[in-house]
């Protein structure tokens, strides 16, 4: 697995988390935002989209992507 990939799983998993602890439908997302329920489903399975779309939701949800370098 590539860093892009790696990213984008552990992002779809926090975007689905986001949108369920807020309690909101796909529909409900796509209806207040510019993304399409089908973009929006593909962003939270990981999918390789443009980050433009990954920065609208994230900032739908009042977060931002931020990168920690940990020691292993």
């Amino acid at each position: 697995m590539n860093l892009k990939q790696e990213l984008r799983e552990k992002l779809s998993i926090e975007l689905r988390r986001l949108r369920q602890e807020k309690g909101l439908s796909l529909q409900d997302v796509a209806l207040q935002t510019p993304l399409s329920m089908n973009m929006i489903a593909l962003m939270e399975q990981g999918k390789p989209l443009a980050a433009r779309h990954y920065q609208r939701l994230l900032k739908f949800y009042g977060k931002k992507l931020e990168f920690t370098i940990k020691n292993i």
